[in-house]
């Protein structure tokens, strides 16, 4: 038995009672969103600055603090050297001589000193000038000799 088409069709604007209806919705939450989180961004930035600002005015005054140490440490050499010059001042020394008792010497007398007695001080203090060291009649001859023989060792 066949049915009439118009009856077969569902009528218009009509939904079937097993499905849902269906509404077309406004897509207006992504906006939010993206303002929400750039508005996140922005204020992490301007909250990091303000940490590297921060930081860079404790730098500053450490680096001011450091500035007016070395200031003062040069000021106070300045005070020593000062002071060192006017203590070591030939007419301070005189004056603090005269005040323990001494006196200038009235009489001078140079003693020579034998030229072995000046070798072996300057061989047993290692202070030997190239004129001794190359001289051909050295008095050091026999000692080169004697440590050319055992080695360098004492």
């Amino acid at each position: 038995m066949a049915l009439p088409i118009e009856k077969a069709l569902p009528l218009k604007g009509a939904v079937a009672p097993s499905r849902p209806r269906l509404v077309e919705a406004q897509r207006g939450g992504r906006a939010f969103w993206v303002l929400v989180v750039s508005a996140a961004l922005v204020c992490g930035v301007f909250f990091l600055a303000a940490l590297v600002h921060v930081e860079l005015a404790k730098q500053q005054l450490k680096l001011d603090s450091l500035s007016k140490t070395v200031e003062l440490s040069r000021n106070n050499y300045n005070v020593l050297r000062h002071e060192r010059s006017l203590l070591i001042s030939p007419d301070n020394l005189s004056a603090q001589a005269a005040r323990l008792g001494m006196k200038p010497s009235t009489q001078a007398r140079f003693v020579a000193v034998e030229p072995d007695i000046v070798a072996g001080v300057l061989a047993s203090t290692g202070d030997l000038s190239d004129a001794v060291a190359h001289d051909v009649e050295s008095p050091l001859n026999e000692f080169g000799q004697l440590k050319s023989e055992i080695g360098g060792t004492p």
